[in-house]
């Protein structure tokens, strides 16, 4: 027989366990036994082997493809949850035997499953059934574990927390006293990735040894841990842990983040500015951004050339600032006088993608509704958690890719029936976004003050440049 010994350790943080080495030494003396040829070891180390992991085995990868060239005849592993914990992979095992050279299992206990003949293949199956079992049994048992400590107020172990010691319990002061340093600045006004920015030049890292950033340092001051409570599944419980802050100081800096985001006259929630993500630097080629300020009169939006990062770091010279509204209105006018164009409109048209673009979006409503159906199935039984997990992700692979082919296709179908200037006005800020992507590739904004009068704004139009779409547009002077 040409064997393969197919070797497993689900953790192996520090990559040092010779676990996997002693599964080899047993299964090769096995087939040493047996009088067996071994044709192959393959070893998949960390990799486990649950329904949860989405992480990929190379070693069994590799073990299928040799079998699949003919090369084995029986693989041989410690026990059959090393090779399977999940039903549909010793499926489709079992389909490669019918057009391969593969013929059994064996685990070196001596078990042995024949997977030509009918009673090996149900013995193969329950096996792994068995083994889904156990990892259900096992999966719960720390669930409930989780639960319970939760309620004592106990952690759960893992990686170390920032401002505590790797225990969990005990309070390491140095990282104490810069969470306590970053509340009282937050509370004061000052901007998450400035705090940040001084934290990261100043060499001070993060729990992982890395760079802050305006999200973890903003999770690190919201979390519930820093205030003596631990939550788990949305329930809060009374930690043992001592807390490095008070509820107060944490609703203080809540506040202040509230205050900064609800400004008398600050626009809030859906997109406001038009050209994010078409508006550039001409100078350092940075993003321009909605950087509004508040005026005498109320509230300025003007885009402002991107300066740092969210972890401070300086991207872009900061210097470029344009008024929000002269610059939507020359861009959307210089779109419009486009359009106006019949050898425009008859380009485009050549890339009229709607019948394409109704077909996908067709399939996409079908998967969505056929989600819907599965889950209905669910509940009423028809379907098992693992049928239902298996269709609910080959629906969702097939609406993934066709949203990512829709993206690619021009939504000229879409254009409104009437002329684009008679309801340019009415159209949603997304909707003008679309067609302005269909012609225009980027807005390039020079620094310079708007000392010259255009219309009713003071406005120097002369320093915007409009990279129409090669091929597609000429060049439009306004």
């Amino acid at each position: 027989m040409q064997a393969a010994i197919y070797t497993r350790l689900s953790k192996d943080r520090g990559g040092l366990s010779e676990n996997t080495a002693i599964q080899e030494r047993e299964a090769r003396e096995y087939a040493q036994q047996q009088g067996w040829s071994i044709v192959g070891a393959f070893t998949d180390n960390d990799t486990s082997a649950s329904r949860y992991t989405t992480k990929p085995r190379p070693g069994y990868e590799a073990l299928i493809s040799a079998i699949e060239r003919g090369q084995i005849e029986v693989v041989l592993c410690t026990e059959m949850t090393r090779l399977y914990r999940r039903l549909e992979e010793l499926l489709e095992l079992i389909r490669l035997a019918e057009r391969s050279n593969l013929k059994r299992i064996e685990t070196t206990d001596g078990s042995g499953y024949y997977l030509y003949t009918g009673e090996g293949v149900h013995a193969a199956v329950a096996s792994v059934n068995n083994a889904v079992l156990e990892s259900r049994k096992i999966s719960d048992r720390v669930k409930r574990k989780h639960r319970v400590r939760a309620q004592a107020g106990l952690t759960n172990g893992g990686s170390r927390r920032y401002g505590y010691e790797i225990d969990g319990m005990t309070i390491r002061e140095s990282e104490a006293a810069i969470i306590r340093e970053c509340l009282e600045r937050s509370a004061n006004g000052e901007v998450p990735w400035r705090i940040a920015h001084d934290l990261n030049e100043r060499g001070v890292p993060t729990a992982y040894g890395k760079q802050w950033r305006t999200g973890n340092l903003q999770r690190l001051l919201l979390n519930k841990r820093i205030i003596g409570i631990r939550e788990h599944n949305g329930a809060e419980y009374p930690a043992q842990w001592p807390a490095i802050i008070t509820p107060e100081d944490q609703e203080r800096v809540i506040l202040a983040w509230k205050a900064r985001k609800q400004r008398p006259g600050r626009p809030r929630g859906a997109r406001t500015y038009l050209l994010t993500g078409i508006a550039f630097c001409d100078v350092c080629k940075a993003p321009m951004r909605g950087n509004g300020r508040p005026t005498p009169n109320g509230y300025q939006r003007r885009y402002r050339c991107a300066h740092k990062d969210a972890t401070g770091k300086q991207v872009g010279c900061g210097h470029t600032f344009r008024a929000a509204e002269p610059l939507e209105h020359f861009v959307s006018e210089a779109v419009l006088n486009v359009f106006d164009s019949p050898e425009v409109m008859a380009a485009l048209a050549d890339e009229d993608h709607g019948e394409e673009i109704e077909r996908l979006s067709r399939a996409i409503e079908f998967g969505r509704n056929k989600l819907n159906d599965l889950l209905k199935d669910y509940a009423t039984g028809l379907l098992t958690r693992e049928q239902f997990s298996r269709a609910k992700t080959i629906v969702e692979t097939d609406i993934d890719a066709r949203q990512a082919e829709l993206g690619r296709l021009r939504p000229t179908g879409k254009l409104p029936q009437q002329p684009l200037r008679e309801v340019w006005d009415v159209l949603s800020i997304d909707m003008k976004l679309s067609i302005i992507r269909l012609v225009v590739d980027r807005v390039r904004v020079k620094p310079h003050p708007d000392g010259t009068q255009w219309k009713q704004w003071r406005f120097d139009w002369k320093k915007i440049e409009i990279d129409w779409r090669g091929g597609v547009v000429p060049q439009v002077a306004l």
